[in-house]
């Protein structure tokens, strides 16, 4: 699914920028969790904060644990290995990383789809109902339509034509709110109770595609549907 397009020499200059959502993979606890780049000092340390729930340990133990950190810039995903070098617990709780000697950079072929269960919704004619997603990627998605709920089906259904715009909504896991985009339809499949369509995303607000880009960074580590 992805093959490495290079890898930098010692502690190379980073393609990174302060408020980059990452992935954590703690080694020696077996964990990954989200963090943030909030700071550092050019090839000696990173700082990077951690999320602000109880985790069941404190920052203090973090101290000399290995971890990986990945995360999502320009289309590409990043990876590299770290050390916790000190701790901040207060006013924020804070991780001093060492710099890593190595970056590695991840091409997505294809955008690859994920496998998912991501509710939903989409505008059919003047009728809104609640959609599945069952995989997602950067360029699109499948979900799932139960046309058994829709007032007026055969109205409904003429706008599902392949080639015709669909607006739709995803709710994220965790996220407040959902993220619009306008679609083009490519493919679908329909039975007496349910229509399976394949969506090309065509449009969106640069934040709904951001949001959509770190979740899918985070799930990254999962292999993708081929």
């Amino acid at each position: 699914m992805k093959q490495p397009a290079f890898t930098a020499a010692p502690h190379p200059d980073i393609p990174i920028t302060v408020g980059t959502e990452l992935l954590l993979e703690l080694l020696d606890l077996k964990l990954k969790m989200r963090g943030e780049l909030v700071g550092g000092e050019h090839r000696r340390y990173l700082i990077v904060k951690l999320p602000d729930e109880d985790l069941g340990f404190s920052a203090e133990s973090l101290k000399g644990s290995k971890m990986i950190i990945r995360y999502l810039f320009k289309g590409s995903i990043y990876g590299f290995k770290s050390e916790v070098v000190n701790t901040l617990a207060s006013p924020s709780r804070l991780a001093f990383v060492s710099y890593p000697e190595k970056v590695e950079e991840f091409k997505v072929r294809n955008t690859p789809r994920y496998e998912c269960i991501l509710p939903g919704s989409a505008e059919l004619g003047s009728e809104a109902i609640e959609i599945v997603f069952i995989d997602i990627s950067l360029k699109g998605g499948r979900a799932i339509i139960n046309t058994g709920e829709l007032r007026d089906r055969d109205k409904a259904l003429g706008a599902l034509d392949i080639g015709k715009e669909l607006a739709v909504s995803v709710q994220l896991p965790g996220a407040e709110e959902r993220l619009r985009f306008q679609c083009e339809v490519k493919n679908l499949s329909r039975d007496s109770e349910r229509v399976v369509v394949g969506l090309l995303f065509k449009e969106s607000d640069g934040k709904a595609e951001s949001k959509l880009s770190t979740f899918l960074t985070l799930i990254s580590a999962v292999k993708p549907r081929e």
